[in-house]
């Protein structure tokens, strides 16, 4: 009878340390998220009202940006790298330009040293897949303010099965807007 209750606990233990394990996982993810969406408002912060790279140029459609090389992940030796995927690597970063695993960058076979980003770069970080959309609001130019809403999206594929034997993917998002005035009026949010 004893042995049975030690199997329970036991078994009640390890299940905990699982939920606890993910749950950390994606705390940890939601501060890159939110990392990342401080990066993207205060970099607009810096931008100058008019000309056609500054807030007022912006186009007011819904797009894809990239994201930007300081939170590639570090190069990892365990993990396969498909093209587009970005790494950094002794101070410099990295894209793949050839499937591979454990090739250490900057193998030219596989890897092509970078310095900027790019929209259809593979951001992985703890384990999920990290994208950002802008869109751009009130483009009215007579207010002399916009609206700006970036949205981080990530992709985690789980090690859980459906009905078919698929692995299970999850979608978390997180958002944040900022407010960009002609004169310096800045104000920005963050929601979940």
């Amino acid at each position: 009878m004893a042995s049975l209750i030690l199997v329970t606990v036991f078994v009640g233990m390890i299940e905990a340390v699982v939920m606890t394990s993910n749950t950390m996982d994606h705390a940890r993810r939601v501060t890159i998220a939110n990392q990342i969406l401080m990066h993207e408002l205060e970099d607009l912060r810096n931008l100058g009202w008019s000309g056609s790279t500054n807030i007022n140029g912006l186009t007011t459609a819904s797009t894809t940006i990239a994201i930007d090389p300081q939170f590639w992940p570090a190069w990892n030796s365990a993990m396969t790298y498909s093209a587009n995927h970005v790494v950094s690597y002794n101070g410099a970063y990295y894209r793949c330009i050839l499937a591979n695993a454990n090739t250490v960058p900057p193998n030219a076979t596989y890897w092509t040293a970078v310095t900027t980003a790019a929209t259809t770069d593979v951001v992985v970080i703890q384990g999920a897949t990290f994208t950002v959309d802008r869109t751009v609001t009130s483009s009215n130019p007579v207010t002399n303010i916009r609206e700006i809403n970036f949205t981080v999206t990530w992709v985690v594929k789980s090690s859980r099965r459906d009905a078919s034997n698929n692995p299970l993917t999850f979608t978390y998002t997180r958002s944040a807007s900022g407010w960009y005035g002609k004169y310096g009026l800045n104000l920005s949010y963050q929601r979940s």
